[in-house]
């Protein structure tokens, strides 16, 4: 029969494990942000302006920015994702014009490939992205950046 110490050695290993997927192992995200393809994602509801939520997001670690939303893939798991938490509000991501020319780039140093943000939405201060919950968070709109909006923040655990 086992020691009480050695059982409780087994008890705890198999609670202390990372999580995993299938056979790959997956590291954990912090509680109450959700892991897609080596990535944590965290939703705040919180209105801040889209400077302030890119603070916010620095402030849980290092890589930690407002997220960059590189396929439709990527793109359709965070919709749905936000979708079942609120369906009437846009949501900054770290896509930005900063030196305000309509070259858009990403905080995290992702190149931007064309494709979700709409040209219609020009004009002055206009230079921060949001996704549009009119398109089910799909789609991208230009915005001022000094809105108070929901926002989404990534990081690699």
């Amino acid at each position: 029969m086992a020691s009480k110490g050695w059982c409780f050695f087994l008890l705890l290993s198999w609670v202390a494990r990372p999580k995993a997927h299938g056979d790959i192992w997956r590291p954990s995200c912090a509680p109450g942000w959700f892991y897609y393809k080596s990535n944590c994602y965290g939703y705040f509801w919180r209105p801040r302006t889209w400077f302030d939520a890119e603070i916010e997001c620095q402030s849980y670690g290092y890589g930690t920015h407002l997220a960059s939303v590189l396929s439709h893939k990527e793109a359709s798991v965070i919709s749905k994702y936000i979708s079942g938490y609120q369906r009437n509000q846009p949501v900054w991501i770290g896509l930005h014009d900063p030196q305000q020319k309509e070259l858009w780039q990403w905080l995290d140093g992702t190149p931007y490939l064309k494709g979700f943000l709409n040209n219609g939405t020009s004009g002055e201060h206009k230079h921060c992205a949001e996704m549009s919950y009119k398109k089910k968070f799909l789609a991208w709109n230009k915005n001022d950046c000094n809105k108070l909006q929901h926002f989404l923040c990534k990081y690699q655990p």
